[in-house]
């Protein structure tokens, strides 16, 4: 069974550290201890449940909004957070170490669309599928099986 998880940009929006604290299934997707004004903008991942608001917050407002990313995967909270740690950073071709921020939709569309295989089948890995919300240029869905596929969805 597949869930929905949000991985969150906590700095794109003051308001939602204090919705994500308050849903039942959540992490920050670093490790330590930082002050407050530092955890509201940090990157959670946020299972997604129905009825919850967090879910409902994002389904009503999050158009345009470059929240986060959605993934589906049939990992827990715990694999998928282990997971997408191993991507929180980027090595340059000239060697330097960068925070690599794919939660933001507007930095995972260039990668995912215009990375290397062995850039991209890595990420997916129990990853079934991912949905941004690009504003205006609307929602893709990418799924990796052997290749990138690659869906246009409705707004809304």
């Amino acid at each position: 069974m597949s869930d929905w998880f949000a991985a969150v940009d906590g700095a794109a929006d003051a308001r939602l550290y204090e919705v994500i604290e308050k849903t039942k299934d959540h992490s920050c997707l670093y490790t330590g201890e930082y002050d407050d004004d530092t955890k509201m903008a940090l990157p959670y991942l946020v299972r997604m449940t129905r009825g919850e608001h967090f879910a409902k917050l994002w389904s009503a407002s999050e158009g345009g909004r470059f929240w986060g990313i959605l993934c589906q995967t049939s990992l827990n909270m715990q694999q998928l957070r282990r997971h997408l740690r191993k991507f929180t950073t980027a090595r340059l071709p000239l060697g330097d170490v960068v925070l690599f921020r794919f939660w933001d939709p507007r930095v995972f569309v260039p990668f995912v669309e215009n990375g290397t295989e062995e850039e991209i089948a890595p990420f997916f890995k129990g990853i079934d599928s991912i949905i941004v919300d690009l504003g205006k240029q609307g929602r893709k869905k990418y799924i990796w099986n052997k290749g990138l596929k690659i869906g246009n969805l409705a707004a809304g």
